[in-house]
């Protein structure tokens, strides 16, 4: 039996292709455990890959197609199922990935046959044995599945996953087309997960929704193998938050040197954690940490109280501070409130200046569907198009600004935020115009509302 497994392009054209692009490292795992139990696979990473998926069922002739994909590839993962079934009727089609793991309703489709909500491989191996009939297993027992008995779906109790049970991934796919993947300036980077889900509680936040909730780490003595064996230099530690218990990366940082990996790490922070331990946030600069992503989101006490951050901005500042006194850099991930004013506005640029920050990633303020942020603001989205909840355009009504002012101020920050990093030398590309276009094209067809 021969899986095709499914990563689908991003869909819309400010998904800033060639300088943030991942490792499919979801879809290595299933290769993974599908190697270990005999079965064929090909990898279709929409990233780069250069045939369509109808391409790649017509040639590799699969019997179960495995889609995985975020809220903005909602569409196409159904899309693709279509194809898939309308090319051969047998083929089973399987859904799964973050998005689906809590809106797996939204998959409720004739062209669907399985939801995989899990993120335990040995969940999956289950639904591929029972297909197979390899072995007597029962959808009904299956963790988290969504499946259709006499034409009505069921859905399985989720129960939380054993990150410890992930494999160490096979990278062949990596390794054939590294020179694809970067972030930022660091190219051919690799990808790891240490943990699941999340322990804090920011009311707009999917991932801590994740796993069922239960934040679970993974053993360090499996890291540092893992580590140990990737032939990349750059790292991303995909973690919702990698910095969490202080004793934990004490001991990361004693096992990095005591097995001597040099190498170039990427991981999301929060900026509480950074002013409470610079020590830790030195140490790790040291051993080759080079940007932290920090949710800083705001620039008021007010808009960051709201978002339940528990942080202030005097906090904010000191992070940046702290981290700007070591050879690394950090990336602030903020968000534009929907009453932003062009005070507002101009507020933001003009902290950015003031406490140094090179690398700032400004996104919409977007509810996401399975937060209770999404159910507060229901009956109040101007579009049903989920393929605008990519952060960058507007799903709410702006309540200060009309709708053309917000995306005028939104954009003129981001290329001011943009000239900023280039001139920091930030960026080793220049793409500056390219996304100056990309940015006035965008903003016109949002004006005539397209």
């Amino acid at each position: 039996m021969k899986v095709l497994l499914v990563r689908p392009q991003a869909p819309n054209i400010l998904s800033f292709t060639k300088v943030l692009d991942s490792e499919p490292l979801e879809l290595e795992y299933l290769h993974t455990v599908l190697s270990q139990n005999g079965f064929e696979d090909y990898i279709h990473d929409g990233l780069i890959e250069k045939r369509t998926v109808r391409e790649s069922i017509r040639v590799e002739k699969p019997d179960v197609i495995a889609i995985t994909g975020y809220i903005t590839q909602e569409t196409l993962m159904r899309k693709f199922c279509q194809q898939a079934k309308k090319i051969n009727p047998n083929i089973i089609t399987v859904v799964g990935g973050v998005h689906a793991q809590l809106n797996f309703e939204r998959f409720y489709d004739e062209q669907i046959d399985y939801i995989v909500r899990s993120e335990g491989c040995q969940d999956f191996m289950e639904l591929i044995f029972h297909i197979h009939k390899s072995k007597d297993i029962e959808l009904a027992h299956i963790n988290g599945l969504c499946f259709k008995q006499e034409g009505i779906w069921q859905s399985n109790t989720l129960s939380p996953c054993d990150i410890n049970d992930l494999p160490i991934p096979d990278r062949s796919f990596f390794e054939k087309n590294k020179q694809h993947y970067r972030y930022l300036f660091l190219t051919e980077i690799a990808s790891i997960k240490t943990s699941a889900s999340c322990p804090f509680n920011c009311s707009f936040c999917y991932c801590t929704l994740l796993n069922s909730g239960k934040y679970t780490v993974r053993n360090l003595s499996l890291v540092i193998e893992e580590l140990k064996n990737l032939s990349a230099q750059n790292i991303q530690i995909c973690d919702n938050d990698f910095l969490v218990d202080p004793a934990r990366i004490r001991e990361f940082i004693r096992l990095i040197r005591e097995n001597n990996i040099h190498k170039t790490y990427v991981c999301y922070a929060r900026a509480d954690f950074v002013v409470n331990h610079p020590d830790i946030i030195e140490d790790l600069a040291s051993i080759g940490f080079r940007l932290f992503l920090v949710g800083i989101e705001a620039v008021s006490d007010e808009q960051l109280s709201a978002y339940n951050k528990k942080t202030d901005l005097e906090i904010n500042t000191k992070c940046v501070e702290i981290i700007n006194a070591t050879s690394a850099e950090c990336v602030a991930l903020m968000i534009t409130p929907i009453d932003a004013t062009k005070e507002y506005f101009k507020q933001l640029c003009d902290w950015v200046i003031k406490v140094d920050l090179k690398l700032v990633t400004v996104s919409i303020f977007t509810p996401i569907p399975g937060t209770p942020t999404y159910e507060e603001y229901k009956g109040q989205y101007t579009t049903d198009r989920i393929d605008h909840w990519d952060f960058l355009h507007l799903v709410l009504k702006p309540t200060n600004l009309s709708k053309k002012e917000f995306y005028l101020e939104y954009y003129k920050m981001l290329i001011k935020l943009y000239r900023r990093s280039k001139k920091s030398q930030s960026y080793d590309f220049d793409r500056l115009d390219y996304y100056k276009g990309v940015l006035v094209s965008f903003l016109r067809r949002q004006i005539r509302g397209d």
